[in-house]
């Protein structure tokens, strides 16, 4: 016993064993608060001591290890996984939980100096961690508080980065590979023009930008398409529209033709009613045409212009001058030509659709015949009289002829009578009817009017000219104002780029040649500079002044709609008449006040936006000398070079750098004030712990509903 007693391990023992062995000496409770001496190795060695892991003790059972190394048993051994969690949690709390006192003062803070009293529960003391977690929720659920696009480019393309980046930058043309075309010019590709139209009286300053030689556009092939009128085909209208009430009168008549099922079919691809086809006869509506080899091909011949009629015979990629000869088969007979392998057709047949056709060749065709029932004359089969003593209207069934349009033109021999142009601009649209089918129809404008009893018959002729459908002729009261009857028809003014004008092939708008605004005349050229941003700056000056105005515009107009509403809720009340009446004298009111302020909108007649900084155009009788104060402004206020492509300004240059020297000073000073102001650091604000956590508390509450107003 005493040799076992020998080899027993005291690092081995049991917490009961040493609280037997030790409990002679001292008291139980003292012997567990101080064993450290045990803990340390005292009885024993440390390394004896230190107890296997769950895992190690496994091992060993299993005999796998007779022992292990020392640097492998780990006391209380921890996964990395959860050592690294435990860590970077304790070490997120400190940096995220306030210390005690703070949080015990903002409380006491709260509590003296609550605005509300009658709370049902006490301010919850939040962390800013909670806060930031209840802020991004509530963020999250009121969706993207920002749209994804920018709504204005103006920040970055505002007057002052414009004038900036003048300085910075310099006009030129990107040539390939570094050689420049002998035939491109040397001066800058960008240049502004002073350009003048005589028939408005109207000046304009434009920046032009000429396109090189080595960047040309692509030439137009293929059909065309459109779904909508372009902005630029809008501007055309009512510059036609303009030039036409100014230098002729100005349109009178709104005809709009529509299309029935029929040629509705022949519009959207050519095709044919089923139930015409078995009685269609020999005009079938596809024809088939075989593609010939010609003896004078060439690009400016047509392919059906002496063909080859022996088709049977060989192709040959050499060129043969003079007489072609025969091929010859064995027996001597001619089998048939020899043709150019480069003149082969692409297709053996091509496929014509006879039925086919566009609005542009159906209104061409229109127009064609009124024209020359303009020009020639024509024959009234009724008239529309009046009985004197009825006063009824009734149809006279006599013809009555109506005479030619003629126009007088100036010579040495005296006046000289030829036809009179015929004006006239139509539009095309094809809007979804109720059932989501397409519905073509035409807006045409026309300067021609008849007398009252021939109107009748004339809208007769009209409607079988056109013979597709109906066509509605409406005389229109104010001429001047005729460009905008076509666009309120086919809704561009209304919903802009919005609008549903529908597809159509073909020419979408067409304007007579005689009806179209001559173009604007260059009277002097000079490079551009700065002159976006001078154009620019002026646009913003123009809007802050017409802002009052719109807003009061905007007030009249909503006073108009809701008068309107009112006025129809009275109708079907069966409200008395004198009380209509005032409505209607309400409405007429508020258009002339409209008006009023549209006139002076234009007072200044001077026309020029930020939404484009390359125009800025004058109107009125003194519209030269507001484009010459503008040029001498832009030149000795804003620094602008006038450095002309045609004469030598330099005199007029120097006289404004003198007159308007103070200003130019002032300008700089202001930018370079702004440019100080926009390089100075940003101050880093700090924030009261105390105050914020007394001020987030109160919002919680509020949030929350826990608030008692005091005064009631």
């Amino acid at each position: 016993m005493k040799e076992k007693h020998e080899k027993v391990n005291i690092g081995n023992l049991s917490n009961q064993d040493l609280l037997y062995v030790t409990g002679s000496i001292r008291p139980q409770d003292e012997i567990k608060k101080n064993d450290a001496c045990f803990r340390a190795g005292f009885l024993g060695s440390k390394i004896q001591v230190q107890p296997y892991s769950q895992q190690e003790m496994q091992l060993l059972e299993a005999g796998l290890f007779k022992k292990l190394p020392v640097y492998d048993r780990v006391l209380n051994r921890k996964s990395k996984h959860i050592t690294e969690v435990e860590i970077a949690t304790e070490h997120f709390e400190k940096l995220n939980r306030p210390p005690e006192h703070v949080r015990e003062a903002a409380a006491r803070i709260a509590e003296d100096y609550r605005l509300v009293n009658g709370r049902k529960s006490p301010t919850q003391k939040m962390d800013s961690r909670k806060w930031d977690i209840r802020n991004t929720l509530r963020v999250l659920g009121r969706g993207t508080p920002y749209p994804i696009e920018l709504a204005s480019t103006e920040s970055h393309f505002s007057q002052d980065v414009l004038y900036g980046s003048t300085g910075q930058s310099t006009a030129a043309i990107l040539h390939e590979k570094g050689k420049r075309n002998d035939d491109e010019s040397k001066l800058a590709p960008v240049s502004f023009q002073v350009q003048h139209r005589e028939w408005s009286g109207q000046y304009r300053g434009q920046v032009v930008t000429q396109t090189p030689v080595s960047n040309a556009p692509d030439a137009n092939a293929g059909e065309r398409f459109s779904e909508k009128l372009t902005s630029r085909s809008v501007s055309k209208i009512f510059e036609s529209a303009a030039y036409t009430s100014t230098c002729h009168g100005g349109f009178t008549t709104f005809l709009t033709l529509t299309f029935n099922k029929e040629q509705r079919l022949r519009i959207f691809g050519g095709l044919a009613d089923p139930s015409d086809v078995n009685s269609i006869g020999a005009h079938h509506p596809v024809r088939f045409r075989r593609n010939m080899v010609t003896y004078k091909s060439s690009e400016f011949v047509k392919r059906t212009e002496s063909p080859v009629c022996n088709i049977g015979g060989a192709y040959t990629s050499i060129a043969i001058d003079g007489q072609i000869p025969k091929l010859m088969n064995a027996s001597g007979e001619i089998t048939g030509d020899y043709c150019l392998l480069s003149q082969k057709p692409k297709a053996e047949f091509t496929i014509d659709k006879t039925l086919e056709t566009t609005v542009g060749k159906e209104v061409s065709r229109l127009l064609d015949g009124l024209k020359k029932m303009y020009q020639r004359g024509w024959l009234a089969d009724h008239t529309v009289q009046t009985d004197k003593h009825s006063h009824a209207k009734y149809s006279d069934l006599t013809h009555e002829q109506v005479p030619p349009h003629f126009k007088s033109i100036p010579t040495e021999f005296g006046p000289s009578f030829m036809k009179d142009d015929f004006h006239y601009i139509w539009v095309a649209e094809c809007p979804a009817n109720e059932d989501g089918e397409p519905n073509p129809h035409v807006h045409v404008l026309l300067r021609w009017t008849v007398e009252p009893h021939l109107f009748s018959a004339w809208a007769k002729r009209f409607e079988k000219i056109w013979g597709h459908g109906f066509a509605k002729l409406e005389r229109i009261r104010e001429p001047k104002a005729a460009g905008s009857y076509i666009i309120k028809a086919v809704g561009y003014a209304a919903k802009g780029d919005n609008a549903e004008q529908g597809l159509i092939r073909g020419n979408r708008y067409n304007i007579a040649k005689c009806s179209r605004a001559p173009a604007w005349e260059c009277i002097a050229s000079f490079e551009a500079d700065n002159i976006t941003a001078i154009i620019k700056e002026l646009g913003y000056r123009l809007e802050r002044w017409k802002k009052p105005l719109e807003r009061t515009l905007n007030r009249l107009s909503y006073q108009k709609r809701q008068t309107i509403k009112a006025k129809a809720t009275a109708i079907k009340k069966g409200e008395p008449e004198d009380k209509l009446k005032k409505m209607q004298s309400r409405i007429i009111r508020l258009e002339k006040q409209a008006l009023n302020v549209k006139k002076e909108m234009k007072s200044r007649q001077v026309h020029v936006s930020t939404a484009n900084n390359f125009s800025i155009s004058f109107d009125g009788k003194e519209a030269k000398d507001k484009l010459d104060d503008f040029l001498m402004w832009a030149a000795g206020a804003r620094g602008w070079g006038m450095d002309c492509r045609d004469m030598d300004l330099s005199e007029l240059k120097n006289e404004a750098d003198g007159f308007y020297h103070d200003r130019f000073i002032q300008f700089k000073d202001k930018q370079a004030y702004w440019q100080a102001v926009l390089n100075d650091p940003i101050p880093i604000e700090t924030y009261d712990e105390n105050e914020l956590s007394y001020w987030k508390s109160f919002t919680a509450d509020y949030l929350e509903g826990r608030l008692t107003p005091m005064l009631r």
